[in-house]
């Protein structure tokens, strides 16, 4: 089905949709990529990690070049997912994850290893390497997750701001069309469309520039175990949205909340 403003598409609607796409790439994380380093991470002998490190990390940057691609097209598919599921929506920021989590996963890690620092290393099935990671990092690990913090801290800001500007101009100036001839009307509405999903796409490609950036910056500043450790936890934080158990969980919760909310009496006044 094509999206909501398909009409800006700048391609021919016969490209593979990106729910398609997505859906291949999902997959190959799942069964191959995570697998493979997996094993890697659980093998005594270190000598294809950094190999299969790799292909994940690539695998995550063509990813999000293939988002900008996407959007270029018809940057409406990915504002608004159709792929995503109710789990994965409060993560959602500008189309994909959003930035905070990748260092708020980093920091879990550390703080997770660091809590628990009372199991002996060589009664577990993992290569000491493994066990031990996160226990105790550098200052120089701690003070570039800091900067990376604080980059994100300036950059994040900035983007909510141009999406509120974008949405105030574009509502701006639908308004001002409304109470023309029905003809010119709608050639307004078109053209402030048109001018919203332009700086729209340029905002995105900023979000995607600045996820790029900080998966990169995380590896870059991490030793080998410790960069596999990081993607393996993205890779199977992003395989857990798709669990069916965790999803019908969290939609049975939902569910149970607006029963609550009813029965109670509460009335909103929609």
């Amino acid at each position: 089905m094509p999206g909501p403003f398909s009409f800006l598409s700048r391609k021919k609607p016969t490209s593979l949709p990106f729910k398609d796409y997505y859906e291949n790439w999902f997959n190959t994380i799942k069964n191959t990529l995570l697998p493979l380093l997996h094993q890697s991470l659980s093998s005594p002998s270190p000598s294809l990690l950094p190999f299969r490190l790799d292909l994940l990390l690539q695998h995550f940057l063509f990813y999000y070049d293939s988002l900008d691609q996407a959007a270029a097209v018809d940057v409406s598919q990915i504002l608004f997912p159709s792929w995503r599921n109710s789990l994965e929506t409060p993560f959602l920021f500008l189309g994909d994850l959003h930035p905070y989590l990748f260092t708020n996963l980093l920091r879990s890690f550390i703080d997770a290893a660091n809590n628990n620092k009372t199991q002996n290393p060589e009664s577990l099935d993992k290569p000491y390497q493994v066990l031990t990671a996160w226990i105790n990092p550098p200052e120089k690990l701690i003070l570039r997750i800091e900067q990376i913090e604080c980059g994100l801290r300036l950059m994040v800001p900035p983007l909510i701001s141009r999406v509120r500007k974008v949405q105030a101009a574009f509502i701006r100036k639908v308004a001002e069309k409304w109470d023309s001839n029905e003809g010119f009307k709608k050639k307004g509405i078109k053209e402030a469309v048109k001018a919203e999903m332009e700086e729209m796409l340029d905002v995105l490609m900023g979000a995607n520039r600045l996820r790029r950036s900080v998966i990169i910056e995380i590896v870059n500043a991490t030793n080998v175990y410790q960069g596999a450790l990081f993607l393996e936890g993205l890779a199977q934080f992003l395989v857990g949205f798709k669990d069916t158990a965790l999803v019908g969980e969290f939609r049975r919760c939902k569910l149970m909340m607006m029963m609550d909310i009813n029965g109670g009496g509460t009335h909103w006044g929609f």
